[in-house]
């Protein structure tokens, strides 16, 4: 089966998911590590958008327990060209995992495409996901399957004076 999802708002850096807070101890101020608030605000909206759209497939489709294949797009102001996409990436992973979209976020086997497209006008970042559940063939190919590796792979171990092992 195949899902399109959308979350509209504010991704947030991975690397600005924890924040260092102080606090006064017997006189003394200790460092402590706290979540990011904001963080926290952009997971609740998220969940709850989510949690919208898992209604109209019907609950009962999730979460998905099989590997998957994702494709993700990330819409973008203009204003924020140098966005970091690998770490939003993150975010929806997480979140699909948290608001029960996916068993896991690591049954996500394979990553389609992942895009960043700037100019959108009145939202601060739009984020388009669609999910499919791999075939049983694709399941097994990526479970089980010889990795099928290019020719100049080979040539680069020998420069390293490695050998790939024998697996026979």
């Amino acid at each position: 089966m195949r899902f399109k999802f959308f979350f509209v708002g504010k991704i947030p850096s991975k690397a600005n998911y924890k924040k260092i807070s102080h606090r006064r101890i017997n006189g003394e101020i200790k460092p402590f590590i706290v979540n990011n608030p904001a963080v926290l605000k952009s997971q609740k909206e998220a969940l709850w958008q989510l949690h919208i759209q898992k209604l109209s497939y019907g609950l009962s489709n999730f979460p998905i327990e099989n590997p998957v294949k994702i494709s993700l797009t990330f819409y973008l102001s203009g204003r924020v060209k140098q966005r970091d996409i690998d770490n939003a990436e993150k975010f929806v992973g997480d979140v699909l995992e948290k608001g029960g979209v996916l068993k896991k976020d690591s049954l996500i086997y394979r990553k389609d495409t992942v895009e960043k497209r700037l100019g959108i006008k009145g939202f601060p970042e739009i984020v388009h996901i669609e999910i499919e559940e791999l075939s049983d063939e694709e399941r097994l190919d990526h479970e089980k399957g010889k990795p099928q590796l290019p020719e100049e792979f080979y040539q680069f171990l020998k420069k390293l004076k490695l050998e790939f092992p024998d697996e026979g």
